[in-house]
């Protein structure tokens, strides 16, 4: 894995946290890729290409600690309650 990635791992999950405890930085705080990325600073692409585990964590976690179902399940674009 090259430093890049490693970076960009850490900043994702770094971002993952911030999403979920509703304290975002650099994005509108909804619990959705587009957000994620931008909270993350990485292209949405790098999420579903690179990073696709790192996104399929971040839906579980929607899941399990907020109730809700993310974004890709939901099928409105936008988190629903569970």
């Amino acid at each position: 894995m090259t430093e890049q990635s490693t970076d960009e791992r850490a900043r994702i999950r770094a971002a993952i946290d911030r999403l979920l405890t509703g304290q975002p930085t650099a994005s509108d705080g909804a619990l959705t890729v587009v957000a994620l990325a931008a909270e993350a600073g990485v292209h949405r692409m790098a999420l579903q290409k690179r990073h696709a585990d790192l996104k399929n964590e971040c839906y579980e976690r929607v899941r399990t600690e907020t109730k809700q179902l993310p974004e890709s399940e939901s099928g409105s674009g936008r988190p629903s309650p569970i």
